[in-house]
């Protein structure tokens, strides 16, 4: 009897641990909260009307070839501050780039020189436009992690 009773015991406690683990993994993968990356933008001009653009890309494509971003977010200006989210990347190394989107053609609109951007722009790690045009995708590079902290962008005007 006695032997019979610790057996039953002995399979109760495997089973109950065994139903512990699987839920615990269970609920580690169906309830883990995914990473998220939340972008703030400041210094909209909100007199200009338009749309407000966020670009996320890869080193490949930055900062012209919009159709090359990884992601794209669009918002109808709202505020002299505004935030977006998007899902983290499996990307080590993220650019971002903002438009002011003004006509919304969803392209930087140039100014009379065909060179110099009409609408504002801002880029991710303080790079900004120089004489030589915009910057390179090692000026605006953020890391994943970074990226993960958050992204402060400011809109800067011509």
């Amino acid at each position: 009897m006695q032997t019979t009773v610790r057996k039953s015991l002995a399979r109760g406690f495997n089973l109950r641990t065994l139903i512990s683990a699987a839920m615990l993994l269970l609920s580690n993968l169906g309830f883990a909260q995914e990473e998220k990356i939340t972008v703030d933008i400041s210094g909209i001009n909100v007199e200009r009307g338009g749309n407000l653009v966020v670009l996320v890309f890869s080193r490949e494509g930055f900062p012209i070839k919009h159709e090359k971003a990884l992601a794209t977010r669009t918002q109808a200006v709202s505020g002299e501050r505004m935030t977006f989210t998007f899902d983290a990347f499996l990307h080590d190394e993220l650019a971002f780039k903002v438009l002011h989107d003004e006509d919304s053609n969803h392209k930087v609109t140039k100014n009379w020189t065909g060179i110099w951007p009409r609408e504002g722009l801002g880029f991710s790690n303080g790079a900004a436009m120089s004489t030589g045009g915009p910057p390179d995708f090692n000026a605006a590079q953020l890391s994943r992690g970074e990226a993960i902290n958050g992204v402060k962008m400011r809109v800067i005007y011509p």
